[in-house]
């Protein structure tokens, strides 16, 4: 059994734990229009770098479509997911890795249907 003092400091530690671990998955979210099924959204911070947490499309009515995420960097393009739904109003997409955007590098978004809201949730580094 626990002596008092030592279920203090695991209680402790237990919140800092928490409190650490939550402090990494706050962010920011954007929100952006898709022009002729495409949005890219460009770091321009030179002194600051995100990762995506998550992007979501959003529809006036119920599509049938896919979602394509593409990171541009140093002219390269990287498809890092693709996202097909069927009769759908909204579509999640969330990186499998922590895909980090640095200065110049862009997250690009393309989807066959040509109007809708993007929100990108992302969180600095």
């Amino acid at each position: 059994m626990y002596r008092r003092s030592e279920v203090h400091w695991l209680a402790v530690w237990a919140l800092l734990l928490w409190g650490l671990s939550m402090s990494s998955v706050y962010g920011w979210t954007t929100s952006h229009e898709l022009v002729e099924g495409e949005v890219s959204i460009l770091n321009e911070q030179a002194n600051s770098s995100w990762v995506p947490v998550a992007v979501m499309i959003q529809f006036e009515v119920p599509t049938t479509s896919s979602m394509k995420i593409v990171r541009v960097s140093g002219g390269q393009s990287f498809t890092l997911g693709i996202q097909e739904f069927e009769n759908a109003v909204s579509v999640v997409w969330i990186p499998e890795a922590p895909y980090s955007f640095r200065k110049g590098d862009a997250l690009v978004v393309m989807s066959d249907e040509p109007e809708g809201v993007i929100q990108l949730i992302r969180r600095g580094e």
